[in-house]
């Protein structure tokens, strides 16, 4: 977990070293919340969909007149199961907890703004299990990978200098977990994820800490 906030913070500096170079501004700063849903491909077993929440902050530099990268640091739940409705007889589920660090290149047109970019998520803690039954595999010769390297690609509205609203989509690029029985392919995450922002003047907030201290 270490080597995912080195991860971040290392991102960062590369960032704002390189747009320096580029383009002379400052870093925007906020923090932003959301949920979605969440599954997985490449379960042998009933699922549904499952409403997972996230949440954590990010960085952004601008490079252009129209291109920003931004760096998050996100704490994310994925998986399958346990949607809007109490779990039938047969039904599965898997709680996969991530911090989540993604690197995404945005290009700002008006108030609009189209996102790409890779991310990398350590696995916090796991929590998996079918409802009425047994597990049709041994978990210990199944793991979870403890890490998730995934692309996302999406869109939103920046309604002012403070607010925006997001939708993403995400997939991993690398198995979560190997071929289960009875499957023709590895365990992949996927999921679509609607997020609200908030900017963080800091410059505001340093002048009013002044203030107050006066």
């Amino acid at each position: 977990m270490k080597k995912l906030f080195i991860f971040f913070f290392m991102s960062i500096i590369c960032l704002d070293v390189w747009s320096q170079g580029k383009l002379k501004t400052q870093c925007k700063f906020g923090f932003k919340f959301g949920s979605g849903m969440q599954t997985i491909t490449g379960c042998p077993l009933k699922k549904i969909p499952r409403i997972a929440f996230m949440g954590g902050i990010w960085v952004q530099i601008k490079i252009s007149k129209s291109w920003t990268i931004q760096a998050e640091l996100t704490q994310i739940g994925k998986g399958t199961g346990l949607g809007l409705h109490q779990p039938k007889y047969g039904d599965y589920w898997l709680n996969l907890n991530y911090f989540e660090v993604p690197i995404l290149f945005q290009y700002n047109k008006q108030n609009g703004y189209f996102e790409f970019g890779p991310s990398l998520a350590g696995l916090i803690n796991t929590g998996e299990y079918i409802k009425g039954g047994a597990l049709p595999y041994q978990t210990d010769l199944y793991p979870i990978s403890k890490k998730d390297f995934s692309f996302n690609l999406g869109a939103g509205y920046v309604f002012n200098d403070k607010w925006r609203v997001g939708l993403r989509l995400t997939h991993s690029l690398l198995p979560v977990r190997k071929q289960l029985p009875a499957t023709s392919h590895p365990v992949y995450n996927r999921g679509i994820i609607l997020a609200v922002s908030r900017q963080i003047n800091l410059k505001a907030l340093r002048t009013r800490q002044s203030q107050d201290i006066e």
